[in-house]
């Protein structure tokens, strides 16, 4: 065998060799190769399955934003269209505020003039009430003038009255006296010097016996006070009888009139009337009969 013969055989066996070993090399590194395509598709396939999730999570989310973003719009457009209104109601309300600031200083005006007015009106009142108060005091006084007159004529109709009774008795004993000589100075029976100048009638504002029986006064005190109601401590054995009208006194003022519908023998009582002053227990009253 030549040397060429022998080299071509030894290139062949180490092509051989070196053919095996690429191919055992190109087979494990296809298997490799394999592998990882198999892999990344899994992967790719993941991946996808990932994506398609997170579009599906994207467009869920989009969706939702899009309509809160429809919300936020419409609640902007809302807001907007309030303060449109807000707006309107504010110059509304400014245009209220003028007038109702004019009628403030209208009102505030008229408040001034009828503080004035009422200031004059408290002097015109307070004047007006201080001579209420004189004329009231001059009226009080002029009543008990007016009864202490009363008191006075009646006393005075009283005293008239015994007089008259003593006159009357002078005239019946000068009468008896003068009896037996009434023949001599020609004299009519049971007639007088003393009857003849004496007037034929009673002077007007008079009282005589016939026309008022002098009784002495009645006294007494009020014991209780109800309302306009006051009894008394005397009754109908101090000659008290119903439709009688007592004077209320207290001290020298008068204070009220008395008219009894109540009358037991030893008390009475009635309404109290033409009130000047309060009536109290302990107050005097007197009564003068007619």
């Amino acid at each position: 065998m030549s040397t060429l013969t022998k080299v071509l055989t030894v290139l062949v066996a180490l092509f051989s060799v070196v053919l095996s070993a690429v191919y055992v090399t190109s087979a494990a590194q296809w298997q490799n190769w394999r592998a990882m395509a198999q892999n990344l598709q899994e992967q790719r396939d993941a991946a996808l399955a990932e994506r398609q999730e997170v579009e599906a999570v994207l467009t869920l989310s989009l969706t939702q934003k899009d309509g809160q973003l429809q919300q936020a719009l419409n609640a902007r457009d809302e807001a907007l269209r309030k303060v449109a209104e807000a707006e309107a109601k504010q110059a509304e309300l400014r245009a209220q505020l003028g007038t109702m600031q004019k009628d403030v200083a209208s009102a505030d005006a008229s408040r001034k003039k009828l503080e004035e007015l009422a200031s004059i009106s408290t002097g015109q009142a307070a004047a007006l009430d201080k001579q209420s108060q004189t004329l009231l005091t001059e009226n009080i006084d002029l009543q008990t003038r007016n009864q202490q007159l009363l008191q006075r004529t009646y006393e005075l109709t009283a005293e008239l009255t015994i007089k008259e009774d003593e006159l009357r008795n002078l005239r019946e004993r000068q009468v008896g006296r003068e009896a037996p000589l009434a023949g001599d100075f020609g004299l009519s029976p049971g007639g007088s010097r003393i009857a003849d100048a004496l007037p034929a009638e009673t002077p007007d504002g008079v009282a005589t016996l016939s026309a008022v029986q002098a009784t002495p006064n009645i006294r007494g005190e009020v014991i209780d006070v109800a309302g306009n109601y006051a009894s008394i401590n005397i009754g109908e054995s101090s000659g008290l009888a119903r439709g009688m009208i007592a004077m209320v006194f207290r001290g020298n003022q008068y204070l009220a009139d008395l008219e009894l519908d109540t009358v037991r023998p030893r008390e009475a009582g009635g309404k109290l009337a033409t009130l000047v002053g309060a009536v109290r227990a302990g107050d005097r009253v007197q009564f003068i009969r007619r």
